[in-house]
């Protein structure tokens, strides 16, 4: 059996752009790291001497630069709690945002075949006037920590410290 180095160490650059870019998030439409990731795979494209064309789209769409959390105490607290991230939502909360009792929905379940399950967020005794709710979410996208998981035609499972 012979074995081509060269070959074995661009596979390996892929595999730590792919690991790479997997660490910076998801690649939602147009974000930074979907374009990093069109970048490297049309580098690699002309790399294998393909020629190589793309298209730029302008996307309206909401991106935020920032978000926070904050619970107001009954005492006259105020404490920011830490987020991972946000989920865009459609309405318009105005400038000052909103201001509702907080109501914990537990955790948004996923079949084992990663499917949503609604059904297990808990959304009984909300308080007439509306409440902000917030829950666990689980992220219904695939497992890359499971064997044999082919990511981008690569067979690679990041650690799971890293997921």
């Amino acid at each position: 059996m012979r074995v081509f180095a060269p070959i074995l160490q661009q596979q390996q650059l892929l595999r730590d752009r792919l690991f790479q870019t997997n660490l910076r998030g998801p690649r939602w439409t147009g974000n930074d790291n979907q374009n990093v990731l069109t970048d490297l795979v049309t580098e690699g494209m002309m790399i294998a001497g393909l020629s190589v064309e793309t298209l730029n789209y302008t996307l309206n769409r909401w991106d935020p630069r920032w978000w926070s959390l904050t619970l107001h105490l009954k005492n006259g607290t105020d404490l920011g709690l830490p987020t991972t991230g946000y989920w865009p939502y459609s309405g318009d909360s105005g400038l000052r945002g909103v201001t509702a009792p907080l109501h914990d929905a537990g955790t948004y379940g996923l079949f084992p075949n990663q499917q949503h399950d609604e059904s297990t967020l808990n959304f009984t005794n909300l308080p007439a006037g509306g409440a902000v709710a917030f829950f666990d979410n689980p992220s219904p996208t695939r497992n890359y920590s499971l064997p044999g998981y082919h990511l981008l035609g690569c067979v690679y499972a990041p650690p799971i410290q890293f997921i």
